[in-house]
């Protein structure tokens, strides 16, 4: 993990993957070859940071964007909920947001007290 400077983003291409599952992932793209065969290779954008390689064949690839450094950074998920699972459990505690807010519809709201008890 690495934590970017949205002013100097790292050189190379970048994309707005999108990948069978209903999974996005933005940020730095490679075409890798591993296991005697290539990869899309994406360093997904999350909150602040920049996380570590995430592999993909290219049969998972549902629509793949190019865009400008600048665009994958305005596009980068922000909250936990809006990366994958299992990409958000190899995320260090201290790229997660500190200061996420909950969904109104969990937010419990007082009720008035109009002197009846149930």
């Amino acid at each position: 993990m690495t934590i970017i400077d949205p002013t100097a983003l790292p050189e190379g291409d970048y994309a707005i993957v999108e990948v069978l599952g209903h999974r996005t992932l933005v940020g730095r793209i490679a075409e890798v070859e591993r296991f005697g065969t290539r990869l899309l290779q994406v360093e997904p954008f999350f909150a602040d940071a920049m996380l570590g390689p995430i592999l993909l064949g290219g049969g998972n690839i549902y629509q793949f964007t190019p865009v400008p450094p600048e665009t994958a950074w305005a596009r980068r998920p922000k909250e936990k909920y809006q990366i994958p699972a299992s990409i958000l459990a190899a995320v260090p505690p201290a790229a997660l947001p500190s200061n996420e807010e909950l969904p109104s519809f969990l937010i419990e709201e007082d009720e008035p007290d109009d002197g009846i008890t149930f």
